[in-house]
């Protein structure tokens, strides 16, 4: 569902359309304190709609914290169609002839006139949708235990995760803020890149063991860092200041705020009642057992299948081959050679090392190399150096050290074969 707020003229969601900057862009200053301030006279956690609201100054900082929020793409002119992929089904969103005070999005809108879901859909706006939270929903999100995320990059490729932590462990902060913690995860930060591209975020919460209900919670969030949170301790709920307090695994790396735009009910009748079961949990360990190890067995699965297959060697091998051809001790040895051919090669060469379908016999090796060490005088010296470039290749194509080492000793076991020995 898209954000509530009024529509301009050309059809796209006011709330969407922040202000560019006039500037061009430039490196972010992290001693940047936009909206300090502020924050120190608005951060007050209130009760009523019409209350101070805290983290006002949210909307500005985001605006000069996402580039990509200042770079819309032009407004489209009368109509702009969208192909289904499955089909040959083109949607045509056509400009609004009046503004609308309506949820949702301009798509939404269309396929429920489309299919004849506007009566339905309209009842459901007026009934449960708000642009802030209600003191029920309060109530509701002091007692979660979990909730899913959903976010998007700058170009719309999206992700979406879940948050556990102890009941209450998302905080409300009057009718317009929410924040949660981020603890120790796997390193890999995906939505939390997303945010840093795309303030848009989407929250889920559901209550499976009593009430079977859900709350859905859109808005934009920034990123917060514990030492910037701690500037404002006094107008803070004493259980954030607690929780930053911690030491070791137990303290947040950081907090997400979430500035309400949407907040509506998710309907009870398909959601299962469950018995919640006592379970002993080590918040933020790193121990594989405890993670769940590798439950799926992708470790069984190659390292060529993981990473791409043969379109992920392709890449591989350009990178490898701009180290080798450029590279002052074993360059000249690839004078003169039809590269197409080398190419695809070294590109079944690689896939042999990543564990693909390729395979090299001893006789194969030695009947390809024994050229170079007749003319060129192939050496140990020669076969360390390429592997040392292999290795950059590696690392520069991110594969993890663990992986590295698996691939380079499976190349160090041709050596004998590829200098004749």
């Amino acid at each position: 569902m898209g954000k509530f707020s009024f529509r301009n003229k050309g059809g796209k969601k006011s709330g969407n359309n922040l202000p560019k900057q006039e500037s061009s862009h430039q490196p972010k200053d992290p001693s940047d304190t936009v909206g300090q301030n502020q924050i120190s006279k608005e951060l007050n956690p209130g009760n009523s709609a019409t209350s101070s609201r805290p983290f006002a100054f949210l909307k500005d900082k985001v605006k000069l914290d996402n580039p990509s929020v200042q770079n819309k793409s032009p407004e489209p002119s009368v109509t702009q169609q969208a192909a289904c992929p499955f089909g040959d089904e083109v949607i045509e969103h056509e400009t609004p002839k009046k503004p609308t005070i309506t949820p949702g999005s301009q798509g939404e809108h269309e396929l429920q006139q489309k299919w004849g879901t506007r009566d339905r859909a309209l009842n459901f706006y007026d009934r449960q949708v708000l642009d802030y939270l209600a003191p029920k929903m309060k109530e509701f999100i002091a007692r979660k235990e979990f909730l899913f995320i959903a976010s998007a990059d700058r170009n719309g490729e999206c992700d979406c995760t879940s948050k556990f932590g102890r009941p209450g462990f998302i905080r409300v902060l009057g009718d317009k803020y929410l924040i949660y913690p981020e603890f120790r995860g796997n390193g890999v930060l995906a939505n939390s890149g997303n945010m840093t591209e795309n303030p848009h975020i989407a929250m889920l919460m559901i209550d499976f063991t009593r009430d079977t209900v859900g709350l859905h919670v859109n808005g934009k969030v920034r990123i917060v860092a514990n030492e910037e949170l701690l500037q404002y301790a006094d107008k803070l709920p004493k259980d954030v200041i607690e929780e930053i307090n911690q030491e070791g695994k137990k303290c947040p790396e950081r907090w997400m705020m979430i500035e309400v735009e949407e907040a509506y009910i998710q309907c009870s009748k398909h959601i299962p009642l469950m018995k919640k079961a006592d379970k002993n949990i080590d918040w933020g360990t790193d121990n594989m057992a405890a993670k769940g190890g590798d439950y799926f067995q992708l470790m069984d699965i190659p390292l060529y299948d993981r990473v791409g297959g043969g379109k992920a060697m392709e890449v591989a091998v350009d990178v490898f081959y701009r180290k080798v051809l450029q590279d002052e001790l074993v360059g000249h040895f690839f004078e003169g050679t039809d590269m197409a051919s080398l190419r695809l090669k070294q590109k079944s060469f690689l896939s042999m090392a990543f564990g693909g379908p390729y395979h090299y016999s001893d006789a194969d090796l030695r009947s390809a190399h024994k050229p170079l060490l007749e003319k060129y005088g192939l050496s140990d010296e020669h076969f360390n150096r390429v592997l040392e470039l292999f290795r950059e290749s590696l690392a520069e194509l991110n594969i993890s050290a663990n992986e590295q080492q698996g691939m380079m000793e499976i190349l160090d076991s041709t050596r004998d074969a590829i200098l004749n020995r």
